[in-house]
């Protein structure tokens, strides 16, 4: 009952508002694109005359439908310059109140990784290599830098055990191939593509670090804007999936396909909402759904 009411809530303010759509949206790790797929567009790029656009920040939660203390939270800025580059930071918190538990439940105090919360910082830098035409899509190559702050020293504190599943580093570099096409004349309203290759050594994102070879993922996000303030979608990333098993019963490791399915609410020009049920699959031991809430503001 609760959420149909803010379901309704929400459809009500929908249909009450006219304004206009700014995407392009910041995914989750401050890259221009989906929400959890990169795209070759700028966020805010700034006008003929300018250097700079205007930055942009984000804020995601992603919070466990099916499994507490395993919240994500990301917050991040964005800035656009001259008239090819993308640069900005997120920094991203996941609870690991429950696998801490489960890991102790299962191979005792030995295995305490000491941490209730991971830190990751993603930093990265865009560049557009040619701009949409008629015919075809933008295209732009992206470097995300990330740094596990805190992983390293979990896996010390369980005598070095991630070793033995292919954990290598607390940093690496993902490199984003990434194109993004809209089409107005297909439905009669914006409708947007966004396809990515990355190149990557992160598992689980990143959040328990990076093994020592890189594999490529594909990913894909769609987008429906029927109305200039009201859009939907879907979007699919697939992950690394290269760690060994854990000896429990249980701890694959496994790494499933990344999607979503969402809507976005723009009530103006510089603000941007969005709500989406995501599914991450296994999380090591167990499938994790989040529902996703997302708000941006663009300077």
């Amino acid at each position: 009952m609760i959420i149909k009411n803010i379901l309704s809530l929400f459809i009500f303010l929908v249909t009450m508002t006219s304004v206009y759509a700014a995407p392009p949206f910041m995914n989750f790790e401050g890259v221009g694109g989906g929400g959890i797929v990169p795209g070759a567009y700028r966020v805010n790029a700034p006008e003929a005359d300018q250097i700079f656009g205007k930055p942009a920040i984000s804020n995601w939660d992603a919070i466990g439908f099916n499994e507490s203390k395993n919240n994500i939270y990301t917050n991040g800025i964005t800035m656009s310059f001259l008239d090819h580059f993308e640069i900005g930071y997120v920094h991203e918190i996941n609870d690991f109140r429950r696998l801490r538990g489960n890991l102790i439940a299962a191979g005792g105090n030995a295995f305490d990784v000491g941490e209730d919360t991971i830190f990751l910082h993603n930093f990265h830098f865009k560049t557009l290599i040619s701009n949409e035409t008629q015919y075809l899509p933008a295209f732009a190559i992206t470097a995300e830098f990330k740094y596990n702050e805190t992983i390293d020293k979990m896996n010390e504190n369980i005598g070095k055990a991630l070793d033995t599943v292919g954990y290598k580093d607390d940093f690496g570099i993902d490199l984003d191939f990434s194109i993004s096409k809209t089409n107005i004349d297909l439905l009669g309203f914006p409708v947007v593509f966004h396809g990515n290759a990355r190149l990557t050594r992160a598992h689980y994102l990143g959040l328990l670090g990076f093994s020592e070879d890189y594999t490529i993922n594909a990913e894909a996000s769609i987008a429906f804007l029927p109305l200039p303030y009201f859009g939907f979608g879907a979007e699919i990333r697939q992950q690394n999936d290269q760690f060994d098993a854990l000896p429990f019963n249980g701890f694959s490791m496994d790494e499933d396909a990344f999607w979503d399915v969402f809507v976005t609410w723009l009530p103006n020009k510089n603000l941007s909402m969005a709500a989406a049920f995501t599914s991450l699959g296994n999380v090591v031991d167990k499938d994790i759904n989040y529902f996703v809430f997302n708000i941006k503001y663009d300077f």
